[in-house]
């Protein structure tokens, strides 16, 4: 200074935002985990406060009739389509905060606003309704006959399309450049880590780091992927069962076991992640 003191050191402005890495206080990837603990957690609720308290009423009614007749009979379309919109407003909520909250983790140069809302809205529906047509399809080619509760088994095919393509599209996740549904089953079927990766420990490096935080990301989303049809796949002894229970009646086992599955899915997801 002027009369020889020491310059005080100008403080820098506190920030939640590391502008070296681009990211906030909590990783990506741990983001990525709750944001998925908090979706499978958020339909698992739905399923309980939706659908459980008609099945209990039904119960009731139905308690004198045999156990092949309560099981031959499905839930009512009204319930199950109340079930399916409810699941897609959940989804596009819980996305769209995280999708905010996220929004400094973008890679440099990609926009979260790319396209309108309405042409965003018009492509993710576009998307869903395809995935819904093959999922759909799956389901028949399974066993599910195609003129037997056919209403049930689209709602079905929605919910799980919903549920699968919203999360990874919205977030911007699976195709910055290209979202359709190549580009979603390529992130949600593509490999974890590359070789080069797999062997290059060096935590230190800022590339590698980042690199690993995006496949942890990846392992997330593919392990609910492969979670949920696993769950609806071993739910099906639900129909084979003669116990006349109300979770027998379809499209319950399809339900149920999605969103069990799911949530074992993330939580195996996440532990598979932490060893990358």
């Amino acid at each position: 200074g002027v009369f020889g003191g020491e310059k005080k050191k100008k403080k820098k402005p506190f920030s939640f935002i590391h502008h070296e890495s681009t990211a906030t206080m909590a990783s990506p990837d741990l983001s990525t985990a709750l944001f998925m603990v908090a979706h499978a957690l958020g339909n698992a609720l739905l399923v309980h406060s939706l659908l459980f308290p008609t099945l209990e009423m039904d119960s009731v009614t139905m308690a004198h009739m045999d156990p092949s007749i309560i099981i031959s009979t499905q839930i009512p379309p009204k319930s199950a389509v109340f079930f399916v919109v409810s699941s897609l407003l959940w989804n596009v909520t819980i996305g769209s905060a995280f999708r905010y909250m996220t929004k400094e983790n973008n890679n440099p140069g990609q926009s979260l606003h790319q396209h309108s809302v309405p042409s965003e809205i018009v492509q993710y529906f576009r998307i869903i309704f395809g995935a819904t047509i093959i999922i759909h399809g799956t389901f028949i080619l399974c066993g599910n006959h195609p003129f037997d509760h056919p209403l049930n088994t689209f709602l079905s095919a929605s919910y799980i399309a919903i549920n699968i393509i919203l999360p990874v599209n919205m977030n911007g996740i699976a195709s910055p450049h290209e979202k359709n549904i190549r580009g979603t089953i390529h992130f949600l079927l593509g490999p974890i880590l590359p070789h080069e990766l797999a062997k290059n420990n060096d935590k230190s490096n800022v590339h590698s780091r980042q690199q690993r935080q995006r496949f942890r990301i990846q392992q997330l989303y593919q392990w609910s992927f492969l979670g949920v049809f696993v769950g609806m796949g071993a739910c099906t002894i639900l129909r084979i069962l003669d116990h006349g229970m109300q979770i027998q009646r379809y499209p319950m086992p399809i339900l149920i076991g999605a969103v069990v599955g799911e949530c074992f899915g993330v939580l195996l997801g996440f532990v598979m992640g932490m060893l990358i």
